[in-house]
């Protein structure tokens, strides 16, 4: 089966530190899943720090080195330990989320549709949520005020010819309307960031996008 990945403008952003949090977590949540990017992303890391080492040096203020090193003496704040296993929740989504996949309290958008969003602060134009489909159901006919990307943590969905399992990342813009639909097999469960308002067509459309937004 194809394996869809992130675009490669977007590996490069995180990797430079550009990208904003919320498409970072998903990216960084990727990451822990696909060897194939995060070797890649480890590679971005080494040319962007061999750029740092071809770049002539400046002349340091008097006693700035002194300060840089009383500071690596002083005790940092304490480590959160690390999240425990989850078949579903990657560590860096884990550590979001705060708690296992079984212990989520999922709101009910629809029949077999549910979600749970992840307040991030700093990202209002973002929309950052976990979204459970029941197996054969569709998302609803939308398009999209921005950028989305969707990454599949457990199942898979089909949207037109192409199909996605755990892992994949599906992208789209506002160019783009679609209508996901859950496997039949067992359904999905996905991280979706979506940049923007997402504009659902159809009768109860108006209905759905001002409830969604």
């Amino acid at each position: 089966m194809k394996r869809h990945h992130p675009d490669p403008e977007i590996l490069m952003s995180y990797a430079a530190g550009s990208l904003p949090e919320a498409p970072s977590l998903l990216i960084a949540t990727h990451l822990a899943i696909c060897h194939q990017c995060r070797t890649h992303v480890i590679e971005l890391d080494a040319v962007g720090g061999a750029m740092l080492d071809d770049l002539s040096p400046t002349i340091m203020e008097p006693g700035a080195l002194d300060r840089v090193m009383a500071r690596l003496d002083e005790p940092g704040p304490p480590k959160a330990p690390p999240p425990p296993a989850d078949a579903v929740l990657p560590a860096p989504l884990r550590a979001y989320v705060g708690r296992d996949f079984e212990s989520i309290a999922w709101k009910k958008l629809r029949r077999g549709i549910e979600e749970y969003r992840l307040p991030i602060p700093g990202t209002d134009s973002y929309t950052t949520r976990l979204v459970r489909v029941a197996a054969g159901r569709e998302i609803p006919t939308h398009g999209h005020d921005g950028d989305e990307l969707t990454l599949v943590l457990a199942g898979g969905f089909k949207d037109g010819e192409n199909s996605y399992v755990r892992g994949d990342v599906a992208g789209a813009d506002p160019s783009v309307s679609h209508r996901p639909v859950a496997d039949s097999d067992g359904g999905c469960v996905c991280l979706v960031v979506t940049e923007g308002k997402l504009r659902f067509s159809g009768l109860f459309g108006p209905l759905l996008t001002y409830f969604r937004g």
